[in-house]
């Protein structure tokens, strides 16, 4: 299945220059003189990123006395942009999983 990989940060986080989202500077103090140039744009303009991510679950073994299941996970999503900033990396995310179900 797909889910939605929000922005590792929100929109009131500053970052070590104080620079935010919501809140904060538009561009570094000292890089004010050229706080607007393209080169430093993605650094100062700070953005709300989601991306989607696929999520795979594979269950390897149930007990129908006890309601339990396991099994392994694998989640595909990108990484942190630090809100815009860098590019994202593909991220590959595995594990196991454990359940119980109970009777409704």
């Amino acid at each position: 299945g797909s889910y939605t990989v929000p922005s590792y940060r929100t929109s009131n986080f500053l970052d070590p220059k104080g620079r935010g989202l919501t809140t904060g500077y538009d561009s570094a103090v000292g890089l004010v003189p050229v706080g607007t140039s393209e080169e430093l744009e993605r650094e100062n303009v700070k953005r709300y990123l989601e991306s989607e991510g696929k999520l795979s679950l594979s269950i390897t073994r149930v007990d129908g006395e006890t309601g339990e299941f396991s099994g392994l996970f694998t989640g595909l999503q990108k990484s942190d942009t630090d809100m815009g900033s860098k590019e994202p990396l593909d991220l590959r995310i595995t594990g196991e999983l454990y359940g119980r179900v109970d009777k409704a």
